[in-house]
């Protein structure tokens, strides 16, 4: 790092410490219709899908959302999406948006396989969004939250600087990583859940603390706001980061489709963007930050001589 980057994250550290606010990171997961298509094993045409629900479309009116409140957010975007869709990254970044990876192809256990086949997501996911946006992502979160010790290390040889797929939960038959902290934290190379010796910081995903269920868009829709609010409430006053994450299809009308349970479906389109509408002001009138993942993950790794 250079005279002026040490200077910047100075200054980002003093925004986020010396204000004493509590921390909000918006993070959105970009992958398309098929990805969830395929995690129920339903059978189906990925170009018809495409043109079903398009993904541009939510990310529009997230993407207005976030200007309205004036917060900048982290859109963890597939290796494909950004490559049939490369204008998308620009308009994020545009927007003064991170931009981090979220694997190549979004199968659910894509980060699960050997270490061969993830380095091969790794390396060209990486890649392509490197030639969009002029630089390589600095953040990952891996499909459906599901990655192991591998991936981190694969991560650390490709300069990434924070993951966030830890889930400190366990939502059967879905995700999750029961006992893993709460706080940012550098993981084990022996165990992703505990603490160690890595060099690349874990931010996890954020679950209410009494009430471990994820703070995400798709348990809001189904639990309500004020259930999320309470969430988040409960968080700051445990000195934890928020970290919740929403995808594009959650604030888009869509296809009825056999087989895909009830739940992908209540209260998507309008009516989840004015829950996070209100999610938002809400953190907002309890004093909170909103910053990207890659600001924690600077100031963290500085701080702690972690660069």
């Amino acid at each position: 790092m250079n005279v002026q980057d040490d200077y910047n994250i100075l200054m980002l550290k003093s925004s986020i410490d010396t204000i004493k606010h509590p921390l909000f990171i918006m993070t959105v997961d970009v992958d398309g219709w098929s990805s969830i298509l395929n995690f129920y094993s339903i059978v189906h045409d990925p170009f018809v899908t495409s043109l079903q629900v398009r993904v541009e479309e939510g990310i529009k009116k997230l993407l207005q959302l976030f200007k309205k409140h004036n917060i900048n957010a982290t859109f963890f975007i597939t290796g494909n999406i950004a490559q049939n869709n490369d204008w998308i990254i620009k308009k994020i970044i545009n927007n003064g948006h991170e931009i981090a990876c979220h694997g190549l192809t979004h199968r659910k256990n894509e980060f699960l396989l050997p270490e061969m086949n993830q380095r091969n997501s790794i390396e060209k996911a990486t890649q392509i969004i490197k030639e969009i946006n002029g630089a390589a992502p600095k953040g990952f979160r891996a499909p459906c939250l599901r990655a192991n010790e591998t991936t981190i290390k694969i991560l650390e040889e490709y300069g990434y600087m924070y993951d966030s797929s830890v889930l400190p939960s366990l939502i059967p038959g879905y995700y999750g990583s029961p006992g893993a902290p709460l706080k940012p934290y550098y993981p084990s190379p022996f165990s992703l859940n505990k603490r160690g010796s890595h060099k690349l910081l874990e931010i996890p995903v954020s679950i209410n603390p009494l009430i471990p269920i994820p703070l995400s868009a798709a348990w809001m829709r189904n639990l309500g706001s004020s259930w999320v609010k309470f969430g988040v409430i409960m968080n700051f006053i445990l000195g934890n980061p928020v970290v919740l994450y929403v995808h594009p299809r959650d604030v888009i009308s869509l296809p009825v489709i056999k087989g895909m349970p009830w739940h992908v479906y209540r209260n998507v389109g309008t009516q989840t963007i004015r829950m996070l509408d209100n999610v938002i002001e809400y953190g907002k009138t309890l004093g909170a930050k909103f910053i990207k993942a890659v600001d924690l993950a600077l100031v963290k790794n500085k701080y702690t001589n972690r660069d």
